[in-house]
Formats: structure tokens, C-alpha cells, sequence
């Protein structure tokens, strides 16, 4: 019989190593739809009009998008080598433009305030319709008489 230094070892199989937890891809939390829509989003606080006006925000775009883009400037003045394959927004004009200035103030404004979501737009559209159909031209017509201390003549006031 052999002795105990000399007994045959018995094979052990080797530990399993608990594979790796595979973690899921992480969700941006930032994606097209919310960042505009999103009080929070970086946008709400950003210098939009820097942004704009960075040469790489243009270039980063297709020909396509450039195309719908400079069809919504609602004059030529902004756009150089206008109607050319190479149109593009003269990034230097914009910069020194008040209604640029004020609209992509007004657009980070409106962000932050939460009025690009789609339920306050919504009830946004159905005030807007509501005092189109003259729904609140009676009490409009009360204050003013009551802030005013006059009476607005009957031929006048609006008839809907």
C-alpha cells in the first residue's frame, strides 16, 4: 500500500469563476426629444446662440438639413452664397443680430419653463383656439370697463 507521501492526489476540479455580470448598455439620458422638451435639459441654460453660430454646428449637418434649415431663415440677409450648392447662415451677421439674440434667449427661456411639453402644448393650442372662437371677449370687455371706469359702446364690441 502506498504510503501516504506517495498517495496519488486526487484531481479537484478547478472553481468556476462566476462569469462577469454583463451590464446593460446605460441609458442617455439625454436623447432628441428630451433635450428639448426637458425643463432640466442642458439646454434650458445654455448660450444657445453660441452654440448656433460655432462653424461646426453647420458643418456637422447634411445637405439636407442644411437645405430645411436655410428655408426657414425668413430673409436672405443672414445667408452667404445664397441659392449655390455652398449657402450657408453668415454666422457673423446672426451674431450681431438683436432678434437672433432675442429669439434663441426666448427659446432657452421657453425650455426652461416647460413649454415645448407636449401636454402644455396642448393646452397652449386649445386656449389659443378658445379665445380665437371668442370665448373670453365678455369677460376681457367686463375688466376693462371695471379697470378703466368706461363703458365700451355696443357698436364696438366685437360680434362673433
Amino acid at each position: 500500500s502506498p504510503s501516504k507521501s506517495e498517495a496519488k492526489s486526487i484531481p479537484r476540479r478547478p472553481k468556476r469563476k462566476t462569469p462577469a455580470k454583463k451590464k446593460a448598455p446605460k441609458k442617455l439620458k439625454w436623447d432628441a426629444e428630451s433635450i428639448i422638451k426637458d425643463p432640466k435639459s442642458p439646454l434650458a441654460t445654455a448660450n444657445l446662440r453660441s452654440i448656433l453660430c460655432n462653424p461646426m454646428a453647420w458643418t456637422c449637418l447634411d445637405q439636407a438639413d442644411r437645405a430645411e434649415i436655410l428655408a426657414l431663415f425668413p430673409d436672405r440677409d443672414h445667408i452667404l452664397d445664397a441659392d449655390t450648392q455652398d449657402a450657408r447662415p453668415n454666422l457673423a451677421s446672426l451674431m450681431n443680430d438683436d432678434s437672433f439674440r432675442y429669439d434663441c434667449a426666448a427659446y432657452t427661456e421657453n425650455i426652461a419653463q416647460g413649454r415645448h411639453d407636449p401636454e402644455w402644448l396642448a393646452s397652449a393650442w386649445s386656449a389659443h383656439e378658445r379665445r380665437k372662437a371668442g370665448d373670453f371677449d365678455e369677460f376681457l370687455v367686463e375688466k376693462l370697463e371695471e379697470d378703466w371706469g368706461v363703458g365700451i359702446p355696443a357698436a364696438m364690441r366685437t360680434v362673433r
